[in-house]
């Protein structure tokens, strides 16, 4: 009451204590709406400031007045993302503007010595060499296959001693493994000394000469027993059989089965020994198909075992296997080395390097220093003095001692950073970005491209059918207009229209198919649902029926085609959000800004694809059926 008598009076009231505080609501619903209506603005001037300063950057049209600092453009030092060609007030928060670096307009990045040194980025040379490309592997060791012999009995009898009566016993060629009696040999050994006795002595006549060859019979009889040599020449000089005969080591090796004991009885064609001569070996290992390139019959190979560190063996590559496994993927390779010391042993695993040069000279930059993000891969060259260039590089091969090979984008003998590398370019994609913004297409100034819905099935429309086609459009697309508007007034008519001409519509017969209308039913759903959605009586029902008229209406005007003399493209456009459960649904609309039926003011501009609907009589056109 007193507050209103000193309104009435003019006069201010007296000082009074400030009322408690509220709160901050208030404030909150102000300055949201301050930022709307900023938003507004800049969305409406700032684009149209930002494209002229493009523009006059791009086609250099400076007048006589223009300042010789043209190219300066200003920031907001709290709103970063503020650009504006000319001094001023920021238009958010009301700031002055500030002067904004050149140097931020490209991707170079400025680092203080100090804090370089401090956030520990190091530097590596981009050098020349060869490009050799190192496979390692796991491989295991193995017998020599071509280097084995077995030992077996070719007579029956039994073993009486045995000289080798150990695995793992390395022996020497003719060196006694173990005495055999048989009777079978006793009785070779008495015929060879009777034919020895028998040999006449002087020119050899027709009966001596049978002697002679009975004498090489018995004599080639102990042969195939395996007696040696020696033992027939001792035989002779005995001049008597013995009761068992020595069966020696075929080879140098080492023993790695053993069957034979004292007292055994043996058969002919049993196994006794079996010798490995390990003076070489195998290394059997496995490659993926990947790398069956880099590796060939004779390509030299390096090997390493945990047990001899810092021991190398050096060996090649003999065979690759002509089959892969299914499962695995992987190929058997086989390769050989020496062993003259025996310190490779059968069973052992071995690391195992592959050395392939596949070019001498080539350009060769650290791999560390690459960024490979997927899409594109960069490298920071130092310019000196803290500054750092971006670079896209391409590369090829990989290289052995952490290099790579770099096909185009840097220079033997510049330096690029190795460590501390996403730190710069978390801040050269900022300033990247920015370049974009100054020097690259405004958005206001880009056309959208727009992929084709394909081909028309019908080869001509009659003109009655494109007029009716026309007329339908006509009325849908001003139903979509008052539905992007969230408006329903005035719907019925040109819903009704839409009815009206489809029944029109499907009196008039195509040349091309007499029996088109019957197999295209979605005519009957265009019809139905323009009926329903003149009688819907919401926003909400009125869109659902709307969005089972766009789909029926799309599949006919992508069979019938838009009539050549529509004048506009019509395109299609899915909007992911309305009917979110049943993957979104589509609307149509001519070419330009997106106009969304189903949210309105509240989502204008939601879609996520966009086509074109094809013209009638593309088909006849472009050769093309769908």
């Amino acid at each position: 009451m007193n507050q209103d008598n000193d309104l009435a009076t003019g006069t201010s009231p007296p000082p009074a204590s400030p009322p408690p505080p509220r709160g901050p609501s208030l404030r909150l619903i102000f300055v949201i709406v301050l930022a709307f209506i900023v938003t507004l603005a800049l969305g409406a001037g700032l684009s149209g400031r930002l494209s002229m300063a493009w523009h006059k950057l791009r086609h250099g049209t400076h007048s006589g007045n223009e300042s010789a600092d043209s190219h300066q453009y200003y920031t907001c030092g709290m709103h970063p993302w503020v650009v504006l060609p000319q001094p001023g007030d920021c238009p958010i928060c009301g700031m002055k503007l500030v002067p904004l670096d050149p140097a931020k307009f490209t991707g170079e990045v400025s680092i203080n010595p100090v804090i370089a040194q401090n956030i520990g980025i190091r530097l590596s040379p981009v050098t020349t060499g060869p490009v050799v490309r190192t496979i390692r592997t796991v491989g295991t060791v193995t017998s020599d296959e071509t280097r084995l012999r077995d030992v077996n009995i070719k007579v029956g009898g039994w073993i009486e001693k045995l000289h080798v009566d150990y695995l793992g016993a390395a022996v020497k060629k003719d060196d006694p493994l173990f005495e055999l009696y048989s009777p079978e040999l006793f009785a070779a050994q008495e015929e060879y000394l009777l034919a020895l006795k028998n040999q006449p002595k002087g020119s050899p006549t027709g009966a001596s000469g049978g002697a002679t060859s009975l004498l090489a019979s018995a004599r080639t009889k102990l042969e195939y027993f395996d007696i040696t040599p020696q033992q027939i020449e001792d035989l002779e000089k005995r001049g008597e059989p013995a009761k068992t005969m020595t069966i020696r080591s075929p080879q140098n090796g080492v023993v790695i089965a053993k069957l034979a004991t004292e007292g055994m009885k043996v058969d002919p064609g049993m196994q006794m020994y079996r010798i490995a001569d390990l003076s070489k070996v195998w290394v059997m290992m496995t490659l993926y198909e990947y790398q069956l390139p880099y590796v060939l019959v004779g390509q030299s190979a390096t090997m390493s075992l945990s047990y001899l560190p810092g021991q190398k063996f050096d060996g090649k590559v003999i065979y690759i296997y002509p089959y892969l496994d299914d499962k695995t993927r992987q190929v058997n390779v086989r390769l050989e080395f020496d062993n003259p010391a025996g310190l490779l042993k059968p069973g052992m695993y071995a690391t195992v390097d592959l050395h392939s040069t596949l070019a001498k000279d080539r350009t060769l930059a650290p791999r560390s220093s690459i960024i490979d993000t997927g899409e594109r891969k960069v490298a920071f060259v130092s310019l000196g003095e803290g500054r750092f260039e971006p670079r896209k590089v391409q590369t090829g091969a990989q290289a052995q001692d952490g290099m790579v090979e770099v096909l185009d984008g840097l220079k033997p003998g510049e330096k690029v950073v190795t460590s501390g590398q996403f730190l710069i370019d978390s801040e050269a994609n900022v300033r990247e970005s920015l370049a974009r913004m100054i020097r690259g297409n405004l958005s206001v100034d880009q056309k959208p491209s727009v992929a084709s819905a394909g081909a028309s099935q019908v080869d001509t429309l009659p003109p009655p059918a494109a007029e009716f086609l026309q007329n339908i459009l006509r009325n849908y697309l001003a139903i979509q207009a008052k539905l992007s508007a969230d408006a329903t007034k005035g719907m019925a008519d040109p819903a009704n229209a839409i009815a009206a001409d489809v029944d029109a519509l499907l009196k008039v017969n195509l040349p091309d198919d007499a029996h088109f209308w019957h197999k295209h039913d979605e005519v009957a759903t265009v019809r139905g649902k323009a009926l329903e959605l003149a009688q819907a009586g919401s926003l909400e029902t009125s869109r659902l029926a709307f969005a089972d008229l766009s789909i029926a209406l799309d599949k006919l005007l992508k069979a019938t085609g838009v009539p050549k003399d529509f004048g506009q493209e019509v395109q299609e456009l899915h909007c992911p959000m309305y009917r979110h459960g049943q993957g979104g649904t589509i609307w149509l609309q001519t070419a330009g800004p997106v106009a969304n039926p189903y949210f309105g003011a509240s989502m204008p501009g939601c879609f996520d694809q966009r086509k074109a609907l094809p013209i009638a009589g593309m088909a006849s056109e472009t050769g093309a059926r769908p």
